[in-house]
């Protein structure tokens, strides 16, 4: 048992470094933003040093049509309820922009757009409003650049149909968008700069790639019909957003519910209290780690949300709060609890397949020896293999009945030991080499230390041959 004591000095030093490191990384990002607002309003200065100033009347309604377009378009961005991310379609008319306009009238635009809605609307803090509209003056500066070095020429008049300046703009407005936003995320978070941007943009990737025609395509209809041109293309454009929307605010009302679901059940034991939301988050990072695409990342996080959810029938409560050893009986029944949860799981439509198979296999060992259909190596679904260790991680980090949590280093020595055995060696050393994952571990393991009671001693196995859980 862990001496009162003890826990409340780790608690303090804990407390004291993570205040230490927030007061560090806040200072860094503010650096950073400063440096990036520096750069925007050189960047301004230059252009408007090299503005011609003939404002057309062609010119000035496209300016107020596409400005329209932009704020339309930002006000109506959706939370994504993923990290932080959203989706908008506003690059759309401000890459637009940049083929039209002067590069000082493009820079404007996505000025104006970001500082209208940020600190009116949404009423972000000065300082994320003044990263976000200098983080959009150094884009379309730069893909304005990018246009015009590759031989386009911007003009409300006519519009040249050269895919090679076309297509750099975009990719450089894309690129200083994600890079410029990465680097804050990981100052201040102290993430690894490529981590960020997969966890950031990763799964955006093929939809920018996709969308990266409309730009023009918006421009090519405001120089033939001007107004109408426009609203041809943003009517349709909206309608399918909208459809969008609606679906992904049904998933994401559907994964609420599941969580709801899974709290309530955990709620009967407070050992587990937690261990679910923490098992998925880990196996999303994870995921995004080991580069897998956006879709699957998310079935995999569903998937660890619900591995335990069979634990619900009442013949496993008893077994769960036992403070003693199991009986080989009990660890037979107990070892059955992935078939239950992947024959609750699939009883909706919308988890079979992927995610029903990773919850059912979420116990086999990587050498064959797990259960409950003795899988082995790649034949075990990436799922059930990225759950079984997140799975494990959350074990040996917090308190159980049988025993308290261990600590990271020797949950390290566990993962490394059992690479190949109970483990994908990949996922392993993967696990072993992310300093992301071992700041979320030892953040999330401290907080549900927190809640957990003092454990009682279970006998365990002298010669254990798996993972100590």
């Amino acid at each position: 048992m862990q001496p009162y004591s003890g826990r409340f000095l780790g608690a303090t030093l804990f407390n004291c470094a993570m205040t230490l490191q927030h007061s560090s990384r806040k200072r860094l990002l503010h650096f950073y933003v400063y440096a990036v607002a520096l750069g925007a309003v050189i960047a301004l200065v230059v252009a408007a040093w090299n503005q011609e100033w003939d404002l057309s009347t062609r010119l000035v309604n496209g300016l107020i049509v596409i400005l329209g377009l932009a704020l339309l378009a930002e006000l109506t961005s959706v939370k994504m309820h993923i990290g932080t991310s959203t989706m908008s379609i506003v690059h759309i008319p401000l890459i637009a922009s940049v083929f039209l306009f002067p590069p000082f009238v493009a820079m404007l635009v996505g000025a104006v757009t970001l500082l209208v809605v940020e600190a009116v609307v949404r009423r972000k803090p000065v300082i994320k409003i003044l990263f976000n509209v200098s983080k959009e003056i150094l884009a379309l500066g730069l893909a304005a650049s990018f246009y015009h070095a590759l031989g386009g020429r911007h003009s409300v008049d006519r519009f040249d149909l050269a895919a090679l300046p076309l297509v750099g703009a975009a990719i450089a407005y894309s690129t200083a968008t994600s890079v410029a936003v990465s680097f804050a995320v990981s100052l201040s978070e102290r993430l690894d700069f490529g981590e960020t941007w997969l966890r950031v943009y990763g799964g955006s990737l093929v939809y920018d790639v996709f969308s990266t025609p409309l730009p023009a395509f918006l421009a090519y209809l405001y120089v033939w019909k001007e107004l109408f041109g426009v609203v041809a293309l943003a009517v349709p454009l909206f309608v399918v957003r909208h459809i969008y929307v609606q679906n992904l605010r049904l998933e994401q009302s559907g994964r609420e519910l599941l969580e709801l679901m899974v709290k309530n059940i955990e709620a009967r034991d407070p050992y587990t209290s937690g261990h679910s939301q923490r098992v998925a988050q880990y196996a999303r990072m994870i995921a995004k780690e080991a580069g897998i695409s956006f879709r699957h990342v998310e079935q995999i996080a569903t998937a660890a949300l619900l591995h335990d959810v069979g634990k619900t029938y009442e013949e496993y409560g008893a077994l769960i709060r036992k403070e003693g050893k199991l009986t080989p009986e009990e660890k037979r029944l107990l070892q059955s609890h992935p078939v239950r949860s992947a024959e609750l799981i699939s009883t909706i439509s919308t988890l079979q397949g992927a995610i029903e198979k990773a919850v059912r296999h979420h116990h086999e060992n990587f050498d064959g020896t797990g259960y409950p259909d003795g899988l082995s190596g790649d034949d075990i679904p990436i799922g059930a293999r990225i759950i079984m260790i997140a799975d494990t991680l959350d074990a040996m980090t917090t308190d159980r009945p049988y025993r308290t949590a261990l600590p990271f280093e020797r949950v390290l020595e566990e993962v490394r030991k059992f690479a190949g055995k109970q483990f994908d060696p990949q996922l392993a050393e993967l696990v072993l080499n992310s300093s992301a994952l071992r700041r979320e571990v030892a953040a999330t393991s401290h907080m549900a230390s927190q809640t957990t009671p003092v454990a009682f001693n279970r006998a365990s196995s002298s010669k254990p041959e798996r993972a100590v859980v």
